[in-house]
């Protein structure tokens, strides 16, 4: 059996696009990661808080 010569497999053009803009700083408002979990955490707590008064 003959070898094979490997392939070099190259990303379609689509996935190129995803990993550029992925990569691109974009402007705007710039929140912490952890922002969004305390804003639940306390959204849940005046839930929770409100139902029992």
């Amino acid at each position: 059996m003959p070898k094979r010569k490997k392939d070099k497999n190259f990303m379609p053009m689509s996935v190129a696009g995803i990993l550029t803009f992925s990569t691109d700083e974009a402007g705007g408002l710039k929140i912490p990661k952890w922002f969004p979990v305390l804003l639940s955490i306390l959204t849940g707590v005046a839930i929770i808080t409100l139902h029992l008064i």
